[in-house]
């Protein structure tokens, strides 16, 4: 991330951190998140892990999760079993600490949890060089992410599972673009060479997205799949792709996610493909896994 989008990062995540704890002390802990299988309570202890494992990266400490990261090759599969055995642990855990605490005390103590999580990963992450290498075994063996990243991906977390749980309870969750673009320029730039379908390995192709609504001098992302194999970064000099997307932030975040289908955005005109090859648009999310 450019330094103004770190500091831009950093001041965004205690304020949707309190915006979700906000939410949680409003929502009921036991009822269904929308499209998944989890409850609230589960994304909530889910987002309670990120934070904790996100810092432990940053102190050196993260191969104590490394017991967690089953021997699967899938990125998707293997973070579905990690959150899995996380979840399963601290409930196990926390109703075996007082069995009859009622399911909102526990869930008291989770957001507690997410907001402390938000402060131990920022001030753990403060000194550290915007380059320097922590371990991610989560991600896969032997893979490093760099605090900018983790920082982005900590907001995108916060935002997104923030919008589940207010699918849910029917509550206002708005998303700032200007948020939304620290992370889609960040984590998509980082993550999705980790992120291939089997769609994408056998997909040779290249998209170059701006980010509509954006300060002026933020570089483009291209996103280059050739068999298997993804580069991504800004645009070379003279650079052609197949295809050109001009995209809002929040629009692209949401469907990078999973949490909306690209043909709705593109009816709304927030997301908008030209070039050579217009109509790969929409095959752009099918050539990776969802995070």
């Amino acid at each position: 991330m450019e330094p103004t989008d770190r500091t831009a990062a950093r001041i965004a995540l205690p304020l949707a951190a309190a915006r979700l704890a906000e939410l949680l002390r409003r929502s009921d802990p036991d009822a269904p998140v929308a499209g998944s299988d989890w409850r609230v309570a589960d994304v909530a202890t889910h987002l309670g892990f990120v934070l904790q494992g996100f810092t432990e990266a940053a102190t050196g400490s993260s191969a104590r999760f490394a017991r967690y990261v089953p021997d699967e090759p899938d990125f998707h599969h293997r973070l579905a079993t990690v959150n899995a055995a996380l979840i399963r642990e601290f409930t196990e855990t926390a109703t075996g600490l007082d069995p009859t605490a009622p399911p909102s005390g526990i869930e008291r103590r989770i957001e507690q949890r997410i907001e402390e999580g938000i402060a131990g990963f920022l001030e753990a992450t403060e000194a550290l060089a915007p380059d320097a290498q922590l371990e991610t075994p989560w991600y896969g063996p032997g893979v490093n992410r760099t605090p900018d990243t983790l920082t982005a991906l900590a907001l995108g977390e916060l935002l997104v599972h923030g919008l589940d749980i207010a699918r849910t309870t029917r509550a206002p969750w708005p998303i700032e673009r200007a948020d939304a673009a620290v992370v889609a320029r960040e984590v998509f730039a980082r993550m999705l060479p980790l992120m291939l379908s089997d769609t994408g390995r056998a997909a040779t192709v290249s998209y170059r997205i701006n980010f509509r609504g954006t300060s002026r001098g933020t570089p483009d992302l291209v996103v280059r799949l050739d068999a298997g194999t993804v580069t991504t970064g800004p645009a070379a000099p003279g650079e052609r792709v197949d295809c050109r997307i001009w995209a809002d932030p929040v629009a692209f975040l949401l469907v990078g996610y999973g949490r909306t289908p690209t043909w709705r955005q593109a009816l709304a005109g927030r997301i908008v493909a030209f070039g050579r090859r217009p109509w790969i648009a929409a095959q752009l999310p099918q050539l990776f896994c969802r995070p």
